[in-house]
């Protein structure tokens, strides 16, 4: 039985009242929708109460929202709005969401390694490219690379057009690789 047939049967089961299939499916879910989650809203602990409340919405209207065929899509498209949502109320600016700070990193002494040392600066870069993307930049990145998502996957996540996913993340791509030339540039 492959995962997207198991995340069907949980969410039938779940739909019929079964905790207990419930509970498998956010144990199965909640991870990666962690993770997508963490890269659009930065802050753990809003993470975590948006994706609780996502999952107690779920629970306490399964039988208004009946049969999913896609469980993980459905679920990744409900954690987008209510980021969206929770962007929108918070009245984050798009301008503050691009200046998003680079995240910093505590290294060990064998990291300050001189043979390291360009290893570091290009990480730091890229974390800083990425976090400088727009956001829907930002958003299909993290699904194609770090979720492992396909275009097709990403295009029914978000909702938007197959080839503006391709779009975006050749953009993307290219922003990234000219940001990471020009910090070796400057840096020699």
């Amino acid at each position: 039985m492959n995962k997207v047939h198991n995340l069907k049967v949980l969410w039938d089961r779940t739909r019929n009242g079964e905790q207990k299939s419930f509970a498998l499916l956010h144990k199965a879910l909640y991870p990666d929708l962690f993770r997508y989650a963490i890269t659009m809203i930065q802050d753990t602990d809003v993470v975590d109460d948006l994706l609780q409340e996502l999952f107690i919405k779920f629970w306490e209207n399964r039988v208004k929202i009946g049969e999913i065929t896609n469980v993980r899509a459905y679920f990744y498209r409900s954690t987008r709005c209510i980021l969206l949502d929770h962007i929108r109320r918070s009245q984050l600016k798009a301008a503050k969401l691009d200046a998003m700070p680079i995240a910093e990193f505590e290294f060990s002494n064998e990291d300050a390694i001189i043979s390291r040392e360009q290893d570091v600066e290009l990480k730091e870069a890229m974390i800083g490219a990425i976090n400088n993307l727009p956001l829907k930049q930002r958003e299909v990145i993290h699904m194609r690379f770090y979720q492992d998502l396909n275009y097709n996957q990403i295009a029914a996540i978000t909702g938007i057009r197959y080839q503006s996913v391709v779009n975006q993340v050749y953009r993307a791509v290219q922003i990234l690789r000219e940001t990471c030339v020009l910090s070796n540039i400057y840096a020699a």
